[in-house]
């Protein structure tokens, strides 16, 4: 009789463990039910997701108008006293932020995302903090905007999650609450909080570039905000020609 090798008797058991481990977390998580059929009309799917974030973030609009224009106001300031700016998230929805989070540099914030290779300015230095957590509940994200708190340094705090995030709210100067899709509206594809992170990633960019707006900013500020050396660009040209 052949003898097994212990190390591949060891693995065996632990891919045998690994199954057992997610069969039963699969089990706790939910319970079983029938599955979801395959989308066959993949076009309308998409179409009917699109359809659902629009009307998820003119939801939270409607909630949060006051909080919107104070944005606007804010976003303005930054721009133009090229604040320093750190944006703090994690997974998607830091993702999702650092979009506008690359506007905000462009209109001349000096910007900062959390885990980049460029660390972050001390906080003694001040500034502000744009937060984004689909859920409000990251702990990575509530850990430092504890800590900001914690230390009393003048730092402005804006911030986007799921309406119901209390203790984000909490840190926040600014809050604005992201409202669940509206009830009835169906939305085919989704996997976990995906449509939330394009509510902020959007609504972000949108009140960056009213912020710009309300500062006076003409197509040649922009430009000039822009990088012009490397692979992107060519934003310092513009229709009528011009570059330096």
């Amino acid at each position: 009789m052949a003898t097994r090798d212990p190390q591949e008797v060891t693995n065996s058991l632990s891919h045998d463990l690994r199954i057992r481990d997610f069969e039963a977390i699969s089990l706790s998580i939910s319970p079983a039910k029938t599955p979801r059929p395959a989308v066959v009309d993949i076009s309308g799917a998409i179409e009917a997701r699109l359809n659902a974030i629009t009307l998820q973030i003119s939801a939270t609009l409607a909630c949060s108008k006051a909080e919107v224009s104070r944005c606007v106001e804010r976003f303005s300031r930054w721009m133009i006293e090229g604040t320093i700016v750190r944006v703090i998230g994690a997974g998607r929805a830091r993702l999702a932020a650092a979009i506008p989070a690359n506007r905000l540099a462009h209109g001349g914030a000096r910007v900062f995302v959390q885990d980049d290779i460029i660390p972050m300015p001390h906080s003694i230095n001040g500034g502000a903090i744009l937060a984004a957590s689909a859920s409000g509940k990251t702990p990575s994200v509530l850990s430092v905007l504890r800590a900001a708190r914690e230390k009393t340094r003048d730092i402005e705090i804006v911030g986007i999650a799921d309406c119901s995030a209390l203790e984000f709210r909490s840190y926040c100067d600014l809050f604005i609450g992201i409202q669940p899709i509206p009830e009835g509206v169906v939305s085919p594809l989704r996997a976990l909080a995906d449509t939330e992170e394009y509510v902020i990633s959007e609504l972000l960019d949108a009140i960056v570039v009213a912020g710009g707006e309300l500062a006076g900013f003409v197509d040649v500020r922009w430009r000039l905000g822009h990088e012009d050396l490397g692979s992107t660009g060519p934003y310092d040209v513009s229709s009528r020609g011009w570059s330096r």
